[in-house]
């Protein structure tokens, strides 16, 4: 279950935890929101580049 908690004026979402085990998220893990026109809320993953030296 997902519930909505309120700290200090800001909302935070908690997940279940089999859930960002599957997933393999980590309390460092950003997470993007997306909301669809019939309502459904989507969390994708942003994923973190990393640049390389060429």
């Amino acid at each position: 279950m997902v519930k909505v908690v309120v700290n200090n004026g800001q909302y935070k979402l908690t997940i279940p935890k089999d859930l960002a085990e599957a997933k393999g998220w980590t309390s460092t893990t950003k997470l993007r929101f997306i909301e669809t026109v019939e309502g459904t809320v989507i969390l994708k993953e942003i994923k973190q580049t990393r640049l390389t030296d060429e």
